[in-house]
């Protein structure tokens, strides 16, 4: 029966790393990370305020694919250097323009305002009126290294108490009933 836990709890531990560390080969790899001066963070909005003029878009992609860029009607193509990175200048004036920046099957649609102050805080924005289409939140990747690593920490903990002497186990198991 030991045995048997055993490969299950191992091909369980596999099949787990296998997940976590593979998860980010298949990650996404189109962001934008500045309009202009304005740094984005790789955030993804469906709308962005930009002040000054003819801003640069830039970003990182797939190495050796092509980026395109629509804005509006106009589409443009934008070549990621070794490292990923890419760039299109936009000459653009005053005015509201939807943007569709892919690569491949990804893609990043936002509106860029340009001129434009972006609408005080507390009111309503376009994008909160209709229930459910405002973008869900970034969390961040340190929660899901966390988790990870609490599930590692946790499933270590089965392996060695599973794996080790039964004749430890069962004077550990003795030792917990007397203490409750």
């Amino acid at each position: 029966m030991k045995n048997k836990i055993n490969r299950i709890y191992k091909l369980f531990i596999v099949s787990f790393l296998s997940t976590v560390l593979f998860s980010n080969v298949f990650a996404a790899t189109l962001s934008l990370l500045k309009i202009g001066a304005l740094d984005t963070g790789g955030k993804v909005y469906p709308e962005w305020w930009y002040n000054g003029s003819g801003p640069v878009l830039s970003g990182m992609a797939a190495p050796g694919s092509a980026v395109s860029i629509k804005i509006g009607e106009n589409i443009y193509t934008a070549t990621p250097d070794a490292s990923g990175a890419w760039s299109y200048s936009a000459a653009l004036e005053t005015g509201d323009y939807p943007i569709e920046i892919s690569q491949g099957e990804e893609k990043i649609s936002f509106t860029l305002h340009m001129g434009q102050n972006m609408a005080p805080t507390g009111t309503t924005q376009p994008s909160e009126t209709e229930p459910g289409s405002a973008p869900v939140p970034d969390t961040g990747y340190n929660q899901y290294v966390a988790f990870s690593f609490g599930i590692g920490i946790i499933l270590l903990a089965t392996y060695f108490y599973f794996s080790s002497d039964n004749k430890k186990n069962t004077v550990f198991e003795s030792r917990v009933l007397k203490e409750d």
